[in-house]
C-alpha cells in the first residue's frame, strides 16, 4: 500500500499554509471567549475539523494522571464516519510498555510513524496495539499544561497509511497549543471557582470567627459565626467596641503587639481572654492582619479568630501529664538497682520534687509500727520558710489520734481542706497543725504484702485547698515505688547480713564447703576446703576437672557412679567416703555430703552444695576398732569351739571309725579271694576315701571358725552356710534332743560379706537358740532356720520356742556388750554380731514370739541387681 497525501496538501504551499492558518484562526479565535462548560465541547469539534483537514480518521488528547504510574487519560477523542472510538478501551493507559514513543514525546519530540509495518524492534509493544485497532500510520506531539502536567495530541489512520509534511507537523504543534491554552484555562476557571467558593465558606459558613475592626476599636464587620458565639445578632456586636469584649489583663498587651505591626510584617497570632455576655472567660486565638494607607497608617485590622479553651485546657493537661510522667519516671528510674546506702537521700530529694510538682510545703512519710501501735515519721521535706513537725507530729499513736486511721487501713486517702474539718477529739492534732502553718493535707495509705505499710502526705499553708483525684493517684504511685525501695532495702540488708553469717559459718565450720556451677563446671569452694587439700587460701573458685583429678585412682568410679546417680535425681542426697591425694603425695580419707537444689524444667541438675569433712582419723580409729573386734570375735569363736570341742570330736570320730570298719572289710576280702572280691574292694575303697574326706570337711571349717583372719568381702551362698553351720553345731542339738527345721529360699540372690563372720553370727544365733530351748522342758523342743528376700536384703531367722525373755530385760538391751540372762554366759556375743552386721551395713533385731520364745532376724546385702531380678 503507497502512503496518501492529503488533497489539501497537494495545494501550493501558500495556498496550503493560508488554509491551515486561516483554520487555526478560527479555532483560536472561538475558544477566546467561550465559557468553561462548553470548552471540552469545542476541544472535541476543533480535533473533527482538523482530522477533516488533514484526512486522518482519530484525533485524540492523551494527559497524564499520575506521572510516576505512567498513567494517561483519554480526555477527548474525535473519529471519522464509520471509524470506532476507543474511549471505553483506551480511556486510562498505562504507557510504561510504550517507552519507545513517551521517551521522545519527554524530550520534547514529535513522533512520526507513516508506516506502522516499519516500526523499529524497540517499538514491538507499540506495533501490537497498532495491530489490534488496525492503525495504519500515526503522529504524536507532546503537550505541556501549567503545574508540570504533561500530555500528547494524537493522530492516526486506520483505512490508509500517512504520511505528514514538515510544514502540517508544525501546524499541527500550533493545534496543540490551542489545546493546551484551552484545557488550562478550563482548569484555570474551575480553580478560581473553587476557591471562590471555599472563600465564601470561609466567611459565610466557617465556624471560625472572622471581623474587621479599625484601631480605635469600632468594628466594621463580623460573621455569623461570631454572632452565634456571643449570641447577639450583627447590628449589636458592630455597635460595641472590640476592646469591651476583651479581658482586662489582656487589653494592654494585647495593644502594644498591634502597635508594633508594620507593612513589612502586617501579621500576628496571639492568645488572649475573651469575656462572653454571661460572664464567663474563655481563651481564644487570633490571626490579625493590619491594612495599611499609602502613607503607613493602619486603617484596618481584619481579624480570624477560634474558641481555644478545650485546646487550651487539654494543652495544659498534656503539659501536666508530660509533666506528671517525666517525675514518675525520673523518680522510679533513679530508685532502680539503688544501693541500700543511697536510699535515705534520695528517697527525700523525691519528696522534694513531689512536694514542688503539687505545690505543699511538707512532704513527708510515715511508717506503720503496728508492735507499738502508732506511726513514725521516717522521711521528711521542708519548703524554705516551712517549721519542721513538733515532737507530737513525729509519732502520732493510733489510740490519741484516732481520726483518720480507719479509712487509711481501707486503702483509702485522707484529705483536708481545713482544719475545721478536724473533730472535736483531734483538737490536738489541729493545735500542732496550726503551730506549724499547716491548713489543709492530704495523706495516701500504701500497703506491702496485703498490710498498712507506710503513708505518703503533703501538706500546704493555702486554706480551703482541694486536693484532686489525680494528687491521690500520684502519691500512691511514688509511696508504691518508696514502699518496694524500702523493702528491697531491707531485703538486701537482710541478705547481707546473711550472707556475711553464712560466711562466717562456713569459715567456722571445719568442713570444707562447696557450691558447684554444674553447667559452667565451675566450683566455689571455703578455704576450710582448700586447707584441708593443701592448697593455697583465697583461691575460691576451682574447676570440676580439677576436683577429680585429686580423688584416689581407686576411688574414683565408686564416687562418680554414686554422684551420677544423685545428679540423674535416684537418690535425695549424694553421700559418699573416698581418698584424696594432697599436693605431698599423702592420702586423705573425705565424707562428702552434697544435694543438688537447683534444677531446670527437664529435671537436669543446675546447682550442687555440700561439704567436704575429713575423716582420716575416724576412719583410722574405726579400722582399729574393727580390728579389735575381729580379735574379738575371734577369741569368741575360740571360746565357741572351746565349749563343743567334745562333741567335734565325737564328728570327727564317726567318720573315721566307720572308715576302720571298711578297711578290715576290705583287707579280709583281699585275703580270701572270693569271687567277686574286686569290686567289693572298690566299693569299700570309695567308702574309706568318702569317709575320711568328711572328717577332712570337719576338721576344715573348724580351722576356718577358729583361725585369725583379716575380714574377705566376697559372694556366698547364704543357704549353703546354713547348713553348713548347722550340721558343724548337729551334735548340739541331737544331744539336747532339738529337731532344727530348714525353710530356705532356693532362688535367694548371693549375698555380699566376710563368710566367717556371718557363720560366727549363724553359730551365735543357733547355739542361744538351742540353750533357750533347753531350759524349756514343757514342749517340743524345735529350732526354725529360714532365709527369704526383703525388699532386696537377704533375711534369715532363726525361730525357737523357748522360754523367751524375763519380763524386767528389753530386746534391745540384749545387745549390749555384757548383757546376759544366762546363769554363765559372758554376755558379749549378741553384741558381736551387732557389730559384725553393721560392718556389713546390715541389720539385726529380736522379736518376742505370739506364743512361745523368740525371732532373732539378720538383714544381709545382696549382690548388686540380683533382687530385681
Amino acid at each position: 500500500m503507497s502512503l496518501e497525501i492529503d488533497a489539501a496538501e497537494t495545494l501550493r504551499p501558500t495556498d496550503y499554509r493560508s488554509s491551515f492558518e486561516q483554520l487555526i484562526t478560527s479555532l483560536s479565535t472561538r475558544f477566546i471567549n467561550l465559557p468553561i462548560e462548553s470548552i471540552d465541547e469545542g476541544l472535541v469539534e476543533a480535533l473533527g475539523r482538523v482530522g477533516t483537514y488533514t484526512n486522518v480518521d482519530r484525533c485524540f488528547v492523551y494527559r497524564y494522571t499520575d506521572r510516576r504510574a505512567k498513567i494517561a487519560r483519554l480526555t477527548h477523542e474525535w473519529c471519522a464516519e464509520g471509524i470506532p472510538n476507543l474511549k471505553d478501551h483506551l480511556q486510562d493507559l498505562d504507557v510504561t510498555p510504550l517507552s519507545w514513543v513517551t521517551d521522545q514525546l519527554a524530550n520534547n519530540q514529535t513522533v512520526h510513524i507513516p508506516d506502522a509495518d516499519k516500526l523499529p524492534p524497540e517499538a514491538a509493544l507499540l506495533k501490537q496495539l497498532f495491530d489490534k485497532y488496525g492503525i495504519r500510520s500515526a503522529f504524536y506531539l507532546p503537550l505541556f499544561f501549567e503545574h508540570g502536567d504533561t500530555g500528547m495530541l494524537g493522530f492516526s489512520c486506520v483505512g490508509h497509511k500517512k504520511e505528514w509534511s514538515h510544514k502540517s507537523m508544525a501546524l499541527l504543534k500550533m493545534v496543540g497549543e490551542i489545546v493546551v491554552n484551552s484545557m488550562d484555562r478550563q482548569n484555570t476557571i474551575r480553580e478560581l471557582e473553587a476557591s471562590r467558593e471555599r472563600y465564601r465558606s470561609v466567611v459565610e459558613d466557617q465556624s471560625e470567627f472572622i471581623a474587621r475592626w479599625k484601631p480605635d476599636g469600632s468594628q466594621t464587620f463580623v460573621n455569623d459565626a461570631v454572632c452565634r458565639y456571643f449570641g447577639m445578632t450583627t447590628e449589636e456586636l458592630l455597635g460595641m467596641n472590640v476592646w469591651t469584649l476583651i479581658h482586662p489583663d489582656d487589653i494592654d498587651r494585647l495593644k502594644a503587639k498591634i502597635g508594633a505591626l508594620t507593612a513589612d510584617r502586617p501579621a500576628m497570632v496571639d492568645e488572649h481572654r475573651i469575656l462572653l455576655p454571661n460572664g464567663r472567660v474563655m481563651w481564644h486565638e487570633w490571626s490579625d492582619r493590619a491594612l495599611f494607607d499609602c502613607d503607613g497608617n493602619v486603617v484596618e485590622i481584619q481579624s480570624v479568630g477560634r474558641d481555644i479553651t478545650a485546646q487550651k485546657r487539654d494543652r495544659e493537661e498534656l503539659i501536666y501529664r508530660q509533666q506528671l510522667e517525666s517525675l514518675i519516671l525520673n523518680l522510679t528510674s533513679r530508685f532502680i538497682n539503688l544501693e541500700p546506702d543511697e536510699l535515705d537521700n534520695k528517697i527525700v530529694d523525691a519528696l522534694r520534687q513531689v512536694g514542688e510538682f503539687v505545690g505543699g510545703e511538707r512532704s513527708y512519710i510515715y511508717m506503720i509500727n503496728e508492735e507499738a501501735g502508732q506511726v513514725e515519721l521516717a522521711y521528711e521535706w521542708l519548703a524554705p520558710d516551712t517549721a519542721g513537725p513538733p515532737p507530737e507530729l513525729k509519732r502520732i499513736s493510733f489510740v490519741d489520734h484516732p481520726w483518720g486511721m480507719p479509712t487509711l487501713q481501707q486503702g483509702h486517702p485522707v484529705t483536708l481542706s481545713s482544719l475545721e474539718e478536724l473533730p472535736a477529739s483531734s483538737e490536738a492534732l489541729r493545735r500542732n497543725m496550726e503551730m506549724i502553718g499547716v491548713q489543709s493535707f492530704i495523706v495516701v495509705p500504701t500497703f506491702f504484702e496485703n498490710r498498712l505499710f507506710a503513708c505518703m502526705g503533703i501538706s500546704s499553708k493555702e486554706r480551703g485547698r482541694e486536693w484532686s483525684k489525680e494528687t491521690a493517684a500520684i502519691l500512691r504511685l511514688l509511696g508504691e515505688v518508696f514502699v518496694n525501695a524500702l523493702a528491697r532495702k531491707a531485703a538486701l540488708e537482710a541478705l547481707a547480713a546473711s550472707e556475711e553469717r553464712l560466711s562466717l559459718t562456713i569459715d567456722a565450720v571445719a568442713d570444707g564447703f562447696y557450691d558447684w556451677d554444674i553447667s559452667s563446671g565451675q566450683v566455689y569452694v571455703s578455704n576450710n576446703w582448700l586447707a584441708s587439700r593443701q592448697l593455697p587460701l583465697g583461691d575460691n573458685t576451682r574447676d570440676m576437672e580439677e576436683w577429680k583429678d585429686s580423688i584416689h585412682p581407686e576411688d574414683l568410679v565408686e564416687v562418680s557412679e554414686q554422684a551420677n546417680e544423685h545428679l540423674a535425681g535416684l537418690t535425695s542426697v549424694f553421700e559418699c567416703e573416698y581418698r584424696v591425694v594432697l599436693q605431698d603425695g599423702s592420702e586423705r580419707w573425705m565424707l562428702d555430703r552434697g544435694r543438688v537444689i537447683e534444677r531446670d524444667e527437664s529435671g537436669a541438675p543446675l546447682r550442687m552444695v555440700g561439704i567436704d569433712r575429713d575423716i582420716t582419723q575416724e576412719v583410722e580409729r574405726r579400722q582399729r576398732l574393727e580390728e579389735a573386734d575381729a580379735r574379738l570375735a575371734h577369741l569368741a569363736r575360740v571360746a565357741t569351739m572351746g565349749e563343743v570341742v567334745g562333741g567335734i570330736a565325737h564328728e570327727v570320730n564317726q567318720p573315721l571309725h566307720a572308715a576302720a570298719t571298711f578297711a578290715n572289710a576290705m583287707s579280709t576280702a583281699l585275703e580270701n579271694k572270693e569271687p567277686g572280691y574286686e569290686e567289693r574292694v572298690t566299693v569299700m575303697g570309695r567308702k574309706i576315701s568318702s569317709q575320711i574326706n568328711r572328717a577332712a570337711d570337719i576338721i576344715r571349717r573348724l580351722r576356718e571358725f577358729t583361725r585369725p583372719q583379716p575380714v574377705r568381702m566376697a559372694r556366698f551362698d547364704l543357704n549353703t552356710l546354713v547348713r553348713e553351720t548347722a550340721e558343724m553345731l548337729g551334735f548340739v542339738s541331737r544331744r539336747k534332743s532339738i529337731r532344727v527345721e530348714f525353710r530356705l529360699d532356693e532362688f535367694l540372690p548371693k549375698v555380699i560379706g566376710d563368710r566367717v563372720q556371718i557363720q560366727q553370727v549363724i553359730v551365735n544365733l543357733l547355739r542361744n537358740a538351742f540353750d533357750a530351748v533347753d531350759a524349756s522342758q514343757a514342749r517340743p523342743r524345735r529350732v526354725c532356720v529360714t532365709t527369704s528376700l526383703d525388699q532386696g536384703n537377704a533375711l534369715l531367722q532363726v525361730v525357737d520356742n523357748g522360754t523367751g525373755l524375763p519380763a524386767d530385760v528389753g530386746i534391745e538391751s540384749l545387745f549390749d556388750a555384757f548383757t546376759t540372762t544366762k546363769e554363765d554366759g559372758m554376755g558379749i556375743g549378741l553384741a558381736i554380731c551387732r557389730s559384725i552386721i553393721s560392718s556389713h551395713h546390715g541389720k539385726i533385731y529380736g522379736s518376742a514370739n505370739k506364743d512361745h520364745g523368740m525371732t532373732f532376724s539378720v538383714l544381709l546385702p545382696v549382690e548388686k541387681d540380683a533382687s530385681h531380678e
